[in-house]
């Protein structure tokens, strides 16, 4: 494949894992799987990390925007999402999700396996996202100042309950990204 067709290629493999990011944030049970009424568990952490081990830490980057972005335009939507409308707590970190995994991935995947690089690409950029939202919750959650009195009456119920989420969502990245990292990158080539 010669430069120019590459770039294309890149850009419209970068162009239909945004729409994935879209689609799956606005249809119900896709991008975030709702159990009882407030607790959550994300796979959008899924497509921006094998975006980002697909494409690099530059487009990674992009992808964890992309997933920032729909994140506070979600949390217009219900009170109690409101915390995410604080692009601290919910831009910031999904840009350095798909940043880090795109960059672990690239780095790896030179002295290892495919199979192994994207294992261990989805493993940093799920802690990544959980450790830096959760830290952010807990620094700027309490900064709305109409929220501060929930913030912290919830806090420590919401803070386990997120870290439970976190392990559920590591162990699913960790299975889904390598599985289709490895015979998408094959046609990639």
């Amino acid at each position: 494949m010669n430069s120019k067709n590459k770039k294309t290629f890149t850009m419209v493999l970068a162009a239909l894992f945004t729409a994935l990011i879209i689609v799956m944030t606005l249809v119900p049970f896709t991008g975030y799987i709702s159990y009882g009424g407030i607790i959550e568990i994300t796979t959008l952490h899924i497509v921006v990390i094998l975006g980002a081990a697909l494409l690099g830490p530059v487009y990674g980057s992009y992808l964890g925007l992309i997933w920032g972005v729909t994140c506070v335009l979600r949390a217009f939507t219900n009170p109690l999402w409101a915390m995410f409308t604080n692009p601290l707590i919910s831009v910031v970190p999904r840009i350095l999700v798909g940043f880090v995994a795109g960059f672990v991935c690239r780095t790896f995947s030179k002295k290892l396996s495919p199979v192994i690089s994207a294992g261990f690409a989805a493993l940093i950029g799920s802690l990544t996202n959980t450790i830096l939202v959760l830290s952010a919750m807990y620094i700027f959650g309490g900064m709305i100042e109409s929220f501060a009195g929930l913030f912290e009456m919830f806090k420590t119920i919401y803070m386990t309950v997120a870290s439970l989420n976190g392990g559920i969502e590591l162990i699913a990245a960790i299975i889904l990204v390598p599985a289709i990292y490895v015979p998408v990158k094959k046609q990639m080539k």
